[in-house]
């Protein structure tokens, strides 16, 4: 029986980010990673959590992931609208 991939899409932008961490880094097997994700699913908890009581990554890279992530600020930046020359904020009611 083979198992379906992960729907990557449903996860919080933050498991999202530390997924694509473990990835690149080439720290997890995929199946150490899709088990997580099926834990996930039943605890409702953080990714890296998981990951991190079942053994899967250490506090060390828990703190690399944490000192590579982007600040408050600059995600803030990320999702703030960005506004045209000519185009009002409000909108006529």
């Amino acid at each position: 029986m083979e198992s379906t991939a992960p729907d990557l899409l449903a996860l919080s932008q933050s498991d999202r980010q530390f997924c694509q961490f473990v990835q690149q880094q080439r720290i997890l097997q995929p199946k150490q990673l899709a088990l997580a994700l099926k834990l996930q699913q039943r605890q409702r908890g953080p990714l890296a959590l998981i990951l991190w009581q079942l053994g899967f990554v250490s506090l060390q890279h828990l703190a690399q992931f944490w000192e590579s992530a982007p600040s408050t600020e600059e995600l803030e930046a990320l999702i703030t609208p960005c506004t045209l020359p000519g185009v009002s904020d409000s909108i006529p009611g």
